[in-house]
């Protein structure tokens, strides 16, 4: 499985089930591998994708990077930074193990968001 990429010359092959979602530069849809080609299925965007929220610093600043939900994705996006919610650390929380449901509970009704 491959999602929102630059496949950059193409994809050269495979095993079993190749799957691109939004991707570019990926092999059009084939099924089975008995006629001369593998099987791959081409999704051409990813219909709704959120990738993952990161932590970055900047001049001792630590930032909490929410990226926004995308539809119709085709390709990566490039620079996250303009499509995220940026949050100052002071609206984060980080948890450990040593904090119960309770208190974690407490700091969400607080409007802090929740790094773990």
């Amino acid at each position: 499985m491959t999602r929102n990429s630059h496949l950059g010359s193409g994809w050269k092959d495979g095993d079993h089930n190749m799957v691109f979602s939004g991707c570019t530069n990926a092999p059009a849809t084939h099924c089975g591998n008995g006629d001369g080609g593998n099987p791959y299925t081409n999704i051409n965007a990813s219909p709704v994708i959120a990738e993952k929220p990161y932590i970055s610093e900047n001049n001792g600043r630590w930032t909490l990077n929410i990226p926004k939900v995308e539809h119709n994705k085709v390709g990566a996006t490039m620079n996250n930074f303009v499509n995220s919610d940026q949050v100052d650390f002071s609206r984060v929380f980080v948890a450990n193990e040593q904090n119960t449901a309770s208190e974690i509970n407490a700091k969400l009704d607080q409007g802090l968001h929740i790094v773990l």
